[in-house]
């Protein structure tokens, strides 16, 4: 019984970063081969830079004010899952899929303080798992999101 309560409650605190997303490319478009050097992070304070007041996580946006963190969340709006990719938005746009071999599929939903030109950040589910991964140079196919007749991306808006 104890045990089962026990899941229960991993499961609605962090079993939600375990699930991965199901991610596929669109079909009969040919992606570019792009040489990319890759990291991964987790949902953690290390690797998200957020602090702890009590039992309150928040983020420095100043010298005297900060934020609420809601852990998990990206910089795109939804919560990080394995095929989470943070890239340089410049780049490679919201909505962006790569197959990164060793990796698997993702989608770009996140973006970083480092992460700049050819390099991206994967999302693992633990520091353990992340640290394991290091620093790796990969032939990522790439995906770019469609164009539609304006010139924009469908996730670009105008103001």
């Amino acid at each position: 019984m104890v045990f089962t309560i026990a899941v229960l409650v991993w499961l609605v605190l962090e079993g939600r970063f375990y699930f991965p997303k199901h991610i596929r490319p669109p079909q009969g478009v040919q992606p570019m081969v792009v040489n990319m050097k890759t990291t991964s992070y987790c949902h953690c304070r290390r690797c998200c830079s957020y602090k702890w007041l009590l039992v309150v996580p928040y983020q420095k946006t100043g010298p005297f004010t900060f934020s609420i963190k809601e852990v998990g969340r990206t910089s795109s709006g939804v919560m990080a899952r394995p095929g989470t990719i943070a890239a340089d938005t410049t780049i490679y746009p919201y909505g962006t899929i790569m197959y990164i071999p060793g990796y698997g599929y993702g989608r770009v939903e996140d973006t970083g303080g480092a992460i700049k030109g050819q390099h991206i950040d994967l999302y693992r589910p633990n520091h353990l798992f992340a640290r394991l991964w290091g620093v790796r140079m990969k032939k990522v196919k790439v995906w770019l999101p469609p164009v539609d007749a304006s010139g924009e991306r469908p996730d670009e808006g105008s103001g």
